[in-house]
């Protein structure tokens, strides 16, 4: 790629996502999805730049990225498969553009199309999914499905998903363990990639919005205690990590205390609104550490 395109790339796709980043209301009355609109004709110009995936690039069958009765997505990789030379290069990106396009129709409720976009991001990324390049992003796309098959009252087809993101990220934590690149990396310069430690920040808060939609799926299906668990593990981490909202972890922290008195565990009943009250007091005190990211699966 010649050097006048590749800035020209970058900067298009910056401009891309600070205008994905604008809220809704700060858009005309009438517009309301006006910047996300100006956010995906960027995206396409990046994409068309970019040229089209090669047969090589998304040689796999469409077919097989839905799911098969009783199968996850795409199941567990049986090796690392880094995304090495300018051909694997290039899917990577075009799997980054795939899904913030993904993202950007599901925010203005187009869900075809943008589950659509963000299959297409897993097949470019399916044999190098386990790889230090491409893990973060495609947990990210999985976890948008998962959101977007819940919204479908598809909740088997939301776990699934879901499940297969938590799989590949213990996978990737047992094996390999560093902190992966994020998708925002992709169309940097190496001088100003991301350190090591805003990388696992990122790739950590990534998992920890998975636990919290497995929790809500375990909750549709009314497998309580799998729910009750995935819900505890979300608030520790977000406290762990310092990333919540006050008024919700609050709200989450007391509505999990009346599970564990159902259970008649009224130790850990009061732990839970001890803690909901302590951070409750923290509301309007301290900025919400988190950005609002978390979707109701």
């Amino acid at each position: 790629m010649a050097s006048v395109p590749r800035v020209e790339i970058r900067e298009k796709f910056q401009a891309a996502l600070a205008l994905s980043r604008v809220e809704l209301h700060k858009n005309p009355e009438k517009e309301p999805y006006k910047s996300k609109y100006s956010a995906r004709a960027l995206l396409e110009e990046v994409k068309a730049l970019l040229g089209p995936a090669t047969e090589d690039e998304d040689e796999r069958p469409q077919a097989e990225d839905g799911l098969g009765e009783g199968d996850h997505a795409l199941g567990l990789p049986t090796e690392v498969v880094e995304a090495e030379g300018p051909v694997a290069q290039r899917a990577v990106r075009l799997a980054v553009i795939e899904f913030h396009l993904g993202v950007n129709h599901i925010d203005t409720e187009e869900l075809s199309a943008g589950e659509e976009h963000l299959v297409k991001c897993l097949r470019l990324l399916r044999r190098y999914r386990l790889s230090h390049d491409c893990i973060s992003l495609y947990i990210q796309a999985q976890n948008n499905l998962g959101i977007l098959w819940s919204e479908r009252e598809e909740i088997e087809t939301a776990q699934a998903y879901l499940e297969s993101s938590e799989a590949l990220y213990n996978q990737y934590m047992k094996e390999i363990g560093s902190p992966p690149l994020d998708p925002t990396e992709h169309f940097l310069p190496e001088e100003e990639k991301l350190t090591e430690q805003e990388r696992s920040k990122r790739f950590e808060k990534v998992y920890t919005h998975n636990l919290y939609y497995l929790a809500q799926v375990y909750q549709h299906m009314e497998m309580f205690e799998k729910a009750a668990h995935y819900c505890h593990s979300t608030l520790k981490r977000q406290l762990e990590h310092n990333a919540y909202h006050p008024m919700e972890w609050a709200i989450n922290a007391a509505t999990l205390s009346q599970f564990y008195i159902n259970k008649l565990c009224f130790m850990e009943a009061r732990h839970c609104l001890s803690a909901a009250n302590v951070i409750f007091g923290q509301i309007g005190k301290i900025p919400a550490t988190e950005d609002r990211q978390y979707r109701r699966a």
